[in-house]
């Protein structure tokens, strides 16, 4: 994509029995507000059906984005809540935001949390389910969110969490674009400043992803256990996805 950070189609990666997840059905990104046109045509070729955002409504640009353009229904599901120190950094004034301070375990916190009761990632299971596919899932960085979501998508379908870490550090290259992009609109002085304080939330750190996957176990024992109370899949359900997505 000339535009989209981030963009990428997971298929193609190994599971657990051999096979591979098919390609052209899960793709991922960060925010797609500044697509060229040569974007949109590509998201055209892709014959999208959904796309889950998982922004809060802070977050959003005042310029709407046309998913119309391109077919596809957007399916927005805001993440965080007043628990997060991320939702509440968002809730300050620009002069409180500046001197506020995002620590690695206020990011973790947030990855904890999300796996649970989380409405986003049951549309994006039940879209599974339904066939509703292809269908791409996005945030503002396309890392932190969209990263849990490919995630659990990719767990129900078989592949390894050693893989699945591999696709979710690749976003670190889309990383490193985004605090150019960044330091070019900050006085030079400010930057080490803002990094100090903010930069955790412009990482892309294993201990993250393990932090859910920890409170999964923690909570359920397992994936199957996990999945039945969050998504109602059955084993029988997984097994049949997973003929149904992979090859």
């Amino acid at each position: 994509m000339e535009k989209i950070l981030n963009f990428r189609d997971v298929g193609g990666m190994q599971t657990e029995d051999g096979r591979k997840v098919k390609t052209g059905l899960f793709f991922r990104c960060a925010m797609p507000d500044e697509a060229s046109e040569k974007d949109l045509e590509e998201l055209r070729s892709l014959g999208i059906k959904l796309v889950f955002d998982y922004r809060d409504p802070d977050e959003v640009t005042k310029t709407e984005f046309p998913y119309e353009a391109f077919g596809a229904k957007h399916m927005a599901f805001p993440m965080l809540n007043k628990e997060d120190k991320l939702y509440r950094l968002q809730k300050k004034s620009n002069l409180r935001r500046a001197f506020s301070h995002i620590s690695p375990e206020d990011v973790k916190q947030t990855y904890r949390r999300l796996p649970f009761h989380n409405e986003g990632y049951k549309a994006m299971v039940q879209a599974l389910v339904d066939g509703e596919v292809p269908f791409i899932q996005h945030c503002t960085a396309g890392k932190d969110r969209t990263g849990l979501g490919i995630a659990i998508l990719l767990s129900i379908l078989g592949v390894s969490f050693k893989d699945i870490m591999e696709d979710y550090l690749l976003s670190i290259q889309m990383v490193e674009e985004m605090r150019k992009r960044i330091e070019a609109q900050l006085p030079r002085f400010l930057i080490k400043w803002a990094d100090r304080r903010f930069g955790f939330l412009l990482s892309v750190q294993a201990g993250y992803l393990e932090a859910a996957l920890d409170e999964i176990q923690k909570r359920y024992g397992d994936l199957y256990k996990y999945a039945e109370a969050e998504f109602g899949l059955s084993r029988e359900d997984i097994r049949m996805l997973r003929d149904r997505y992979t090859e």
